[in-house]
This record gives C-alpha cells, sequence and structure tokens, in this order.
C-alpha cells in the first residue's frame, strides 16, 4: 500500500477527524473526547491508538489520566482542511457521486 493511502486511510476517517477537530481546540483525556464525540470506547482508543502510531497527536501521563494532543503540524492541516470543508460544504452537499459512494 502507498504511503499516500495509509495517510488517507488514517486522516479521512470520520471519527479519527472529529477527534482532531476537538484536539485542535484543547488538549482532552479519553473520557472527556468519548463524552463529546459519543464514540464507543473501544474505537476511540482504536482511533486514539492509529492517531498516536502515525504521529498525528501526542499523549502525556497527567496523574492518572492520558491527556491527547494534537501537534503543531497537524493542527495546521486541520485547520486548512476545516476551511476546505466550509467553502466548498454547498458542493459537497450537491455532489451526486458522493451520495451514491455514501449508499
Amino acid at each position: 500500500m502507498e504511503a499516500a493511502d495509509l495517510f488517507f486511510d488514517a486522516f479521512a476517517n470520520k471519527n479519527r477527524f472529529r477527534i482532531l477537530a476537538e484536539l485542535y481546540k484543547k488538549s482532552l483525556c479519553a473520557g472527556d473526547l468519548q463524552k463529546k464525540l459519543g464514540i464507543e470506547q473501544t474505537h476511540l482508543s482504536h482511533d486514539l491508538r492509529c492517531l498516536l502510531n502515525c504521529k498525528f497527536i501526542d499523549v502525556k501521563k497527567k496523574g492518572r489520566k492520558r491527556v491527547y494532543s494534537i501537534n503543531d503540524e497537524t493542527k495546521e492541516l486541520v485547520s486548512e482542511i476545516s476551511k476546505h470543508i466550509k467553502k466548498y460544504e454547498w458542493y459537497l452537499k450537491k455532489c451526486s457521486i458522493l451520495k451514491e459512494e455514501i449508499k
């Protein structure tokens, strides 16, 4: 598998991007992420491990908690992608090809 394929598999996953978007705002522990996003704990753990392994996020121990944060390069990328999503939202929602692929 090509590196670009792996990158997009890791980054474009809906829940992983939602995690990155929350961490863009502030560092959070897994429990806080789970409450904010409503992701099942096992899925959240899986996605956090993927994001950590790919070096999109960092983790630090704070007492008994593990606090996750987004690194600067990923933060910049999330910001740019979010701008593009907002700019092209109308077209994305109207794209018949995307609608068909989602089915």
